[in-house]
């Protein structure tokens, strides 16, 4: 076990810049790190009746965490134009730097993490279908946010049409970004 080893590439989270953003000419974008914590963060404020919170919260924390050393890799079916490679070829790759940096973690750590990354890219138990919402939710809201602020080169209102809120399959979590993109009933 060698913790530092590990804590020495997932720090890396803190300097991965969003390519979406970057891809639009978003100045001073946010990184992965600045994504999960406010997922985690949502997570941990919007109690959800059958959802596990503290699995929801680590599920978020984790979910992005191989991007340290791939880098956050646009899929073709999320961005034909820009994508590098399909969602199952970017699981695959994500799964097999995943086993690579929780090799340097205590094995009952390491299992917790890799199951809990599973589960959510799978997307089938209320809590990877909650935290795939605020997800959704998260990446809606901070494009609204850069928007607003007049921060792209390139349009962002695609992020919060109706194709995108479909993503978000709880009405709870759809009202609320609705509402603070200001699209609210």
């Amino acid at each position: 076990m060698d913790i530092l080893k590990f804590y020495s590439k997932v720090i890396k989270l803190k300097d991965v810049k969003r390519t979406g953003w970057v891809e639009r000419g978003v100045s001073n974008p946010e990184s992965v790190a600045d994504h999960s914590f406010m997922m985690a963060l949502m997570c941990m404020v919007m109690p959800e009746r059958g959802i596990d919170k503290e699995k929801a919260i680590k599920m978020a924390l984790i979910h992005d965490i191989a991007e340290a050393e791939t880098g956050d890799i646009i899929t073709k079916e999320n961005w034909e134009e820009k994508g590098t490679m399909t969602r199952a070829e970017k699981s695959q790759l994500e799964e097999n730097v995943l086993k690579k940096l929780l090799s340097h973690l205590d094995v009952s750590v390491a299992q917790e993490i890799i199951s809990l990354w599973r589960e959510y890219n799978e997307g089938k138990t209320p809590e990877a279908v909650f935290v795939n919402d605020i997800d959704n939710a998260e990446r809606i809201m901070q494009a609204y946010g850069y928007h607003s602020k007049g921060n792209f080169k390139k349009p962002l209102n695609g992020f919060w049409d109706e194709k995108c809120m479909s993503h978000i399959r709880n009405e709870r979590i759809k009202k609320l970004v609705k509402n603070i993109i200001g699209k609210g009933q």
